[in-house]
């Protein structure tokens, strides 16, 4: 038996292996919004590693494999050759299982785990490998690329809004981000699932203004103007016209112009419907730059009223409240006087 050969194969085998499954475990680490981060900072890893990941990291996985087949398949043949060439069949399988053996712990589990662990620090050092490896095995990856060009291609989405959710809840834990922030995230993630009738505020509990009222008739009624901006309608609730605005009605009295009416002041008003959600709703507020809106239920009656406030609100998951503010939930003040006038 050749000690040096035997003493080489084995080399081969776990050598070869630990310095793949290190590339391995970085490659399959480093998420892509961290290539995107590096590539904003201008930090040399960026371009290297968003081309090594590119059409989901087929040239650098396909050159690890390869290279990892052939140190495995030559390390074992050579140290079953040279140790039945000198102890015989019988101390082969001995062999065999201390081979095993050492490849799961010395070349799969230590630098998987040292890969997995620290792939921030060899980043650099492993995409540039890498990429010499990718050149030097071209021969191969060239004939998979051109494989999986004319197979059909899949609609799978690489981040969906679960992973999303699961990256905030990630952050919070380790630090990155306050409770706060996750849960905005989280929020966020879900208006688009939260109808508007969750988060309005009802039509028992909207404060409207009648057309044809003064600015006298109002402040008589209203002392406190609670709302920045109010309903107009015409003969009923359900006949929304348009959106006044408080401080145009304090102007007007404070030039003692008592006698104009409500419908003077008058601003177009948009509506959404009750089936649509809070992200159309945000949308829509945004499109419009309005801070304002009514929700019609499907017979185009008033069903309540959504404000940027509203949306705020949810995103926040808190009620914003100030000093001027009776209650804090106006939908919790619907529900109270809904069950009243059922009592009565």
């Amino acid at each position: 038996m050749n000690l040096t050969l035997l003493i080489f194969y084995t080399a081969l085998a776990l050598g070869v292996s630990f310095i793949c499954s290190i590339l391995e475990a970085v490659v399959l680490s480093i998420p892509n919004t961290q290539v995107a981060v590096w590539q904003k900072d201008k930090n040399k890893r960026g371009d290297l590693w968003a081309k090594l990941k590119a059409d989901d990291s087929v040239k650098p996985l396909t050159a690890i494999l390869t290279l990892n087949t052939i140190a495995h398949t030559m390390g074992a043949a050579g140290v079953g050759s040279e140790v039945q060439d000198k102890f015989g069949n019988e101390y082969l399988t001995i062999a065999s299982v201390i081979l095993t053996l050492a490849v799961l712990f010395l070349s799969e589990i230590i630098p998987k785990t040292l890969g997995t662990a620290y792939w921030r620090q060899l980043s650099l050092i492993s995409g540039r490998v890498l990429n010499s490896i990718t050149i030097a095995l071209v021969f191969i990856i060239a004939p998979i690329q051109w494989m999986k060009k004319i197979l059909p291609k899949t609609d799978g989405q690489l981040v969906t809004r679960d992973d999303l959710a699961a990256l905030a809840d990630l952050g919070e834990e380790e630090g990155a981000l306050m409770e706060d922030e996750e849960t905005v995230i989280h929020n966020l993630l879900r208006l688009r699932e939260i109808p508007i009738t969750d988060v309005m505020t009802p039509r028992v509990v909207v404060t409207a203004l009648q057309q044809d009222m003064t600015v006298r008739e109002v402040l008589d009624e209203y002392p406190v103007l609670r709302f920045s901006r109010m309903p107009v309608y015409s003969e009923s609730v359900d006949e929304i016209q348009g959106v006044v605005i408080r401080s145009e009605l304090l102007v007007a009295a404070s030039r003692d112009e008592w006698g104009r009416v409500v419908s003077e002041f008058m601003k177009p008003v948009h509506s959404l419907t009750t089936k649509q959600s809070v992200d159309a709703a945000l949308d829509m507020l945004l499109e419009r730059r309005q801070q304002f809106a009514v929700v019609q239920d499907e017979f185009g009656g008033t069903s309540g009223i959504i404000t940027m406030e509203d949306v705020l609100e949810t995103l926040l998951g808190e009620e914003i409240v100030d000093e001027l503010d009776e209650v804090d939930d106006m939908r919790e003040l619907a529900r109270g006087q809904t069950v009243s006038d059922e009592e009565e």
